[in-house]
């Protein structure tokens, strides 16, 4: 593989929209301050669904529930590789944590959200998206032959 032909893209929003509508894998990564403190970044796995132009997680009680509760900033991330030809993308979304609370909307986001975990978790949050960016990754002419 040549990656002298590999080049990088900015992704509009709607690429990063249909991205995470259709990332059939449903594992994101949500980054934030634990308890609120700068100094301690914490990154945790989540499966989540992407509906209504929101991010919706289901949780127990812990620190992705405070950090709802406290309406933190948070960043979430996607993304997707072929490491045989070292092509790939990523789509970070940034906004505020809530704590979903109305019957409506959870039944909603309850219909399309699947935990590997349990499905049965006590609490759902959303993130309202304030920033959404993506890059994608892929190979030029000295493909030829995949």
């Amino acid at each position: 593989m040549d990656s002298t032909h590999h080049r990088m893209y900015e992704l509009t929003e709607q690429q990063c929209r249909q991205r995470l509508e259709g990332h059939d894998v449903r594992v994101g990564r949500i980054a934030f301050a634990e308890d609120g403190d700068p100094n301690w970044p914490m990154v945790l796995p989540v499966n989540y669904a992407y509906y209504g132009g929101h991010i919706f997680i289901r949780t127990f009680e812990g620190t992705k529930l405070y950090a709802a509760l406290r309406r933190q900033r948070v960043a979430f991330e996607i993304d997707a590789i072929d490491d045989g030809w070292a092509e790939g993308w990523s789509v970070v979304a940034v906004g505020v944590l809530e704590v979903v609370d109305d019957r409506d909307e959870r039944a909603a986001a309850d219909a399309v959200l699947h935990s590997w975990l349990v499905d049965t978790a006590q609490h759902i949050v959303r993130l309202n998206i304030e920033q959404l960016s993506g890059r994608q990754i892929i190979g030029g002419p000295g493909r030829a032959g995949r």
